[in-house]
């Protein structure tokens, strides 16, 4: 039986605990707060009884994974810990002091790892004796039920290490990948031309939240609409990973934050969370609460050619103009986004496509769907829309320019 760490009681800590746990492992979850410990350990209680409802597990087994974690308001001594795993705040500060107290506390052969979904895993890195074991296994909520986990290897990070996290996420039954330590990752990186690109078109009147939604459900085959994404993400938290990526890449013009977030995060407009985002949640059918400024748009033929040919091969056959350019837009943004990141090794076009449909349930990896597409195609629709743009946002990666 396997012994790791977990420092954070947050939603994060308590659900790799409980998954830690459930797969056997004693665990040492450790926050400053007790009352945060209290938290996890109701959440985590609560859980498992609705497993036990569900007939998922038996009594004795929610009992024995109970009685599996211990809670702690310091770091302990944990000599006999082989992993421990970092869930606190998003703030470099916090985490170095973490890392410290970490890096002192465990045996030279534990693996430390941080569950960041924006900082450098180098940076953190910077705080401690022995920067070799320090890597990131980021996980997504609710970590129960969610299977994925980007592993990322930092500059100093030994392999065996980065091996050990990758081999644990298996056996806890989730789909590990491995990212280079670059802004964002895979997921949070790549996902931001579906995000961001909804909001442009929303602020240029092309259509409103509903319709555009509605698209790409429709036409995409997405489980849900980037609005209805935000919104349940939290505008404040998804506006923060954009402005943390725009900062952290020299602020391209793809990943520049929009007014129009920035205006409803102000207001404390922040989605499910608050009753309000993009939506309004007062009754029981959620309702737009972003009214469009409808307002028409010429395309060039060039463009109106590209888009349609795009949209025909990537599964928009039966739609009109309007939501072809709504789709060709959002998708293709999202296609060329993996392609800039294959480009720069960030990770394996395998793993691109496994970190999308298991990280953000995308009904196929940008990069296959590329692919069925046409190299050619994707270009011509990025060039396109490039030429109708002065801040060059859709210049097509180097996988399709070179595509023949």
């Amino acid at each position: 039986m396997e012994t790791i760490a977990v420092v954070g009681a947050g939603v994060m800590g308590a659900g790799i605990t409980q998954l830690a746990a459930t797969h056997g492992c004693t665990v040492h979850l450790v926050d400053v707060n007790e009352s945060a410990l209290t938290r996890a350990i109701d959440e985590i209680t609560r859980s498992m009884a609705r497993f036990v409802q569900k007939g998922k597990t038996e009594p004795a087994e929610r009992d024995a994974i109970l009685g599996r974690i211990r809670t702690s308001d310091t770091v302990p001594e944990l000599g006999d810990v082989t992993l421990a795993i970092e869930a606190v705040v998003e703030d470099l500060a916090v985490k170095r002091q973490v890392f410290v107290e970490l890096d002192e506390a465990t045996p030279p052969s534990a693996a430390l790892a941080s569950n960041t979904s924006s900082l450098s895993i180098s940076r953190i890195a910077e705080a401690v004796r022995d920067r070799r074991r320090i890597i990131g296994m980021h996980f997504f909520n609710p970590v129960p039920a969610m299977a994925l986990v980007e592993v990322i290897a930092g500059e100093a990070s030994d392999d065996s290490f980065v091996d050990l996290a990758f081999k644990t996420a298996r056996s806890w039954g989730k789909m590990p990948v491995l990212a280079k330590d670059t802004p964002g990752f895979i997921v949070n990186r790549i996902a931001r031309g579906f995000y961001l690109e909804a909001v442009r078109l929303l602020a240029e009147g092309v259509a409103g939240v509903d319709e555009i939604d509605g698209v790409m459900r429709t036409h995409g085959g997405f489980k849900m609409g980037p609005f209805e994404l935000m919104d349940l993400i939290g505008l404040d938290v998804n506006l923060a990973v954009t402005t943390s990526l725009w900062e952290r890449t020299n602020r391209p013009a793809r990943f520049e934050p929009h007014g129009f977030q920035q205006t409803l995060v102000e207001r404390r407009h922040l989605g499910r969370k608050s009753g309000r985002g993009f939506y309004t949640y007062e009754r029981q059918s959620p309702l737009p609460a972003c009214p469009v400024d409808r307002r028409s748009f010429e395309l060039s033929p060039l463009l109106a050619d590209a888009m349609l040919s795009f949209s025909m091969r990537a599964g928009a056959v039966q739609s009109a103009r309007t939501e072809q350019y709504i789709f060709s837009r959002i998708l293709g943004a999202v296609i060329n986004e993996a392609g800039l990141a294959y480009a720069e090794g960030v990770a394996s076009s395998a793993d691109i496509d496994i970190a999308m449909v298991t990280g953000t349930n995308y009904p196929r990896g940008p990069l296959a769907w590329a692919d069925d597409i046409g190299h050619r195609t994707v270009r011509g629709l990025l060039k396109e829309l490039n030429n109708n743009v002065g801040d060059g946002r859709y210049e097509p990666a180097p996988l399709f320019q070179n595509a023949t």
